[in-house]
């Protein structure tokens, strides 16, 4: 214990600083090993306005790291870590071959696309407008190379984060989730084989400018709703 002596009418601030360990023991059914936490803790003191009230600020900063000094052999945990790492490299291989693919298409569209234009105008002498060339244009193959750049970057970061060595949750989890509905989205493109389903899909097409008019409208009161939403509560939750 230390006792200290001082006068509170000279006070102006005192800084008190520690450092605090901590080990999160996580349940069996989470399968990963336990975490450890260091924290750098700092309870300020402040008198500087000579009020009669001292004010107090606390921050703390968090460190978060595997445990060393763990000595855990033939693990199942262990094995179930390194199984979803080879699973997440499985991943960002067939992601890099499926953007390497639809690359090389939009590559080869973009090259026929020049041929046609060049043999459009030495033939007719005309130009071939702007509405004509988008059609060599796949927007289900962008579609599909934006999905695998984000499902690359984030399963990056998750394997990343299951390593340890990073704690952006929120990136991840924005890129993954954000990828996924990407890819669903993608596979309406396979329902246009099929009659039914493709007289939607053209109806779809057809009214999608349209839709977009519509959003554009409707998303001015979503967006003050939601900023007002953001005002009114935010001050009360950190997200």
């Amino acid at each position: 214990n230390i006792f200290l002596l001082f006068q509170i009418s000279r006070l102006i601030q005192v800084e008190i600083s520690f450092k605090l360990k901590g080990i999160a023991l996580q349940t069996i059914h989470a399968r990963e090993l336990p975490d450890c936490y260091a924290f750098q803790n700092t309870i300020t003191f402040n008198n500087r306005a000579h009020s009669g009230k001292i004010k107090i600020y606390f921050d703390s900063n968090t460190d978060i790291q595997e445990c060393k000094d763990w000595h855990i052999f033939n693990s199942v945990l262990q094995k179930n870590t390194q199984y979803i790492l080879i699973f997440d490299g499985f991943v960002i291989l067939s992601c890099l071959a499926s953007l390497i693919l639809c690359t090389r298409s939009i590559v080869l569209a973009w090259r026929l696309q020049k041929r046609f234009v060049n043999f459009f105008l030495e033939k007719y002498k005309r130009r071939v407008c702007y509405a004509d060339r988008l059609e060599f244009l796949n927007g289900w193959y962008v579609l599909v190379i934006i999905s695998d750049v984000m499902t690359i970057i984030g399963s990056i970061l998750k394997m990343e984060i299951k390593a340890k060595n990073l704690t952006s949750y929120d990136v991840c989890s924005i890129l993954l989730g954000t990828s996924t509905l990407f890819v669903w989205v993608g596979v309406i493109r396979y329902l246009g084989y099929f009659q039914t389903y493709n007289v939607l899909i053209l109806t779809m097409q057809a009214s999608l400018p349209k839709v977009l008019r519509f959003c554009c409208c409707a998303g001015m009161i979503y967006l003050g709703y939601t900023f007002c939403g953001w005002i009114v509560l935010g001050p009360y939750h950190e997200k």
